[in-house]
């Protein structure tokens, strides 16, 4: 097995993040994120998907229980939505995110939170567009810069027009996306520009982005134009497969197919971070055009809509079920085993080892907050075994059987919309 090391490093920016692969010449890959800045500690194992948090902290969750999770990842994904509309805290507070959350885990920034679709389309020539809980807000690059120093990321992605993802009832023009490839490189120009004269913000790792949405020509132009030697890794978003009224299938074969050929034309030293995609078997398809890792909202994302994953099938105990529906039907409720049976009997997260199907489903029923707590810590648990799975299943050569498994754990995307949050939320606020 072929085995290398490279310290990314260039003249604008100190590089404080070491990708190894110790397998790259097939696909999927498989490496280790280490020696991360100020946090050397951290050993992140590829492929994985990120700690997934809103507002700096885990949905859900509090830190305590988060520190617990089984096989938890010790890298977090943050959006600038949170940071942008509050700077002004930011700058006073003057520690960055991580120890303003109190996790304390070493923070990767992104542009968007993959779980809020913009309302509408706002993309303009000198800003980007974010949406926080005020409604819409332009961000101008100097405001960018702003964000991203008080922010104390340990790395950042840079500025990209991602807006050819949005839900539509057709895909993008390819004028569309040769025109995000062109505002994504002037936003990258412009910050260029600050971050020479910045010396904070030139020794904070930078993750170039790919624009070009579902078109194979413009992404392998934005490839192209695109200078890596600043680069500390890739961010891949941007794709549609969200078509209203249409078949979701059908363009996701179009960005696998896209996705296989552009990683094809990237640097493999660099790590690949892909936003946007997350069901489980489209992460499996995802590793094996060559992405390394996810943005991490799965759990929070069955977490909202009251589903609860049985991850199995790879395992023995297989479940006859990938998931369960909360709050449960009646005719289950009357039964007596449903209030023995825990979510899931191989599972040791704090859910499955104290409590039952039964009463987790009484606390739906009531809009209790308790519900979504022991539903993200059982997700969770499921979600970082998966890709401890599909890790352990490329180290043994038998993805292509896992890959098949996957298939078993898509998610309906009728259900996965609902969120049944807002409920137990305003039930908070009335008590």
């Amino acid at each position: 097995m072929l085995y290398f090391k490279v310290t990314l490093a260039c003249a604008h920016f100190l590089i404080a993040m070491r990708f190894s692969l110790s397998r790259f010449d097939v696909l999927p890959r498989s490496g280790h994120l280490s020696e991360i800045n100020n946090f050397p500690g951290v050993d992140f194992p590829t492929p994985n998907c990120l700690l997934y948090t809103k507002f700096g902290a885990v949905p859900f969750l509090t830190n305590d229980l988060v520190i617990q999770l089984h096989n938890a990842p010790n890298l977090t994904f943050a959006a600038l939505n949170f940071l942008r509309e509050r700077l002004k805290v930011f700058q006073k507070f003057g520690k960055g995110l991580a120890q303003y959350s109190g996790l304390k885990f070493p923070v990767l920034l992104f542009q968007n939170d993959p779980t809020e679709s913009p309302v509408t389309r706002a993309v303009e020539k000198t800003s980007i567009q974010i949406w926080a809980v005020g409604g819409r807000l332009p961000v101008t690059m100097d405001q960018f810069a702003d964000c991203v120093i008080n922010a104390v990321p340990v790395a950042f992605q840079m500025p990209v027009d991602n807006e050819t993802s949005f839900p539509d009832s057709s895909p993008p023009t390819k004028k569309r996306c040769q025109k995000s490839v062109q505002r994504t490189k002037s936003y990258a120009e412009r910050l260029d520009v600050i971050i020479k004269c910045d010396e904070k913000l030139s020794k904070i790792p930078a993750l170039v982005s790919v624009a070009g949405g579902n078109d194979l020509e413009q992404r392998l132009r934005g490839i192209s134009s695109t200078d890596f030697t600043r680069a500390s890794g890739v961010v891949i978003d941007g794709f549609f497969v969200d078509c209203i009224g249409g078949n979701r299938a059908t363009h996701l074969e179009t960005v696998f197919d896209v996705l296989a050929k552009m990683c094809a034309e990237l640097q493999p030293q660099l790590p690949r971070f892909l936003t946007g995609i997350w069901q489980p078997d489209e992460v499996v398809r995802a590793c094996l055009c060559g992405v390394d890792v996810f943005d991490g909202s799965l759990p929070f994302r069955l977490t909202r809509s009251g589903i609860a994953w049985l991850f199995t099938a790879h395992r023995d105990g297989k479940s006859p079920h990938a998931w369960i529906r909360f709050p449960l039907d009646q005719a289950v409720l009357d039964t007596a085993e449903v209030y023995r049976q825990p979510l899931q009997a191989d599972c040791p997260c704090f859910a499955c080892t104290r409590h039952n199907r039964g009463y987790i489903s009484h606390l739906h029923s009531v809009n209790e907050m308790l519900a979504h707590i022991l539903l993200m810590i059982h997700n969770s648990t499921q979600c970082y075994q998966f890709f401890a799975d599909l890790r352990k299943a490329i180290k043994e050569d038998t993805v292509d059987s896992f890959a098949e498994m996957s298939k078993e754990h898509h998610f309906p995307e009728e259900l996965v919309q609902i969120d049944l949050t807002s409920s137990s939320l305003q039930n908070a606020d009335d008590c």
